[in-house]
């Protein structure tokens, strides 16, 4: 076999294309009665917005350039703990100790968040594939960048989660920081959240040591 791609083999995941200012953004409009959710270390805010002053960007959708700080969170709370636990492929087992250095908090939108849609057939309206989404944190950095620019100026981005994508994740950017309120926060193993983390750790078949 030749070692030439095909013709139909997928080439490096799209960057924002010169034109993408002038497109109209697929919005997503996340409602007030919707609750979102996140894990967290204890010791740090539940609307924590990274990087810290003073840190390169690390995650998928920070500001490659630092000018904007970005908060992340699921829809759902076992995407939460699949975003924060499970980064490793094939993990089986979780220490006891590190669960307990985590919280789940609960937030509430104060007001809809329009949250750009990069997935489905908004991934075509932009110009991206979800290579852009999944692949080299440099692209899905520069198309955050793209995106908090536009002159329809979402409040962040809704799109799958890497590790569990059943459900969908929110980037939201801190120019929404006051349209989102934490409602409640307690360590996993706190007795109010035995159930939920049991039902994690059933769904993807880890365990505890």
């Amino acid at each position: 076999m030749s070692g030439t791609p095909s013709a139909g083999a997928p080439g490096p995941p799209p960057l924002p294309p010169a034109d993408l200012h002038a497109r109209r953004l697929p919005i997503h409009v996340h409602e007030v009665a919707w609750k979102l959710w996140r894990v967290h270390p204890g010791d740090r805010s539940p609307l924590f917005f990274s990087p810290a002053k003073g840190l390169p960007p690390r995650g998928r959708w920070d500001a490659p350039d630092g000018r904007f700080r970005v908060c992340y969170m699921a829809e759902r709370s076992f995407g939460a703990f699949a975003e924060t636990f499970l980064r490793q492929p094939g993990t089986m087992l979780l220490e006891t100790e590190d669960v307990r250095a985590r919280n789940l908090a609960r937030i509430q939108a104060l007001a809809p968040l329009r949250l750009v849609a990069m997935h489905g057939p908004g991934l075509h309206a932009v110009g991206a594939t979800a290579a852009s989404c999944t692949g080299e944190y440099a692209v899905s950095q520069a198309w955050a960048a793209a995106l908090h620019d536009h002159p329809d100026a979402p409040d962040g981005i809704r799109y799958r989660t890497r590790h569990d994508d059943d459900d969908f994740a929110i980037a939201l950017f801190d120019r929404a920081e006051r349209m989102v309120a934490d409602v409640e926060s307690a360590s996993l193993l706190h007795p109010s959240n035995v159930r939920y983390l049991a039902d994690c750790l059933d769904r993807y078949g880890v365990g505890l040591i």
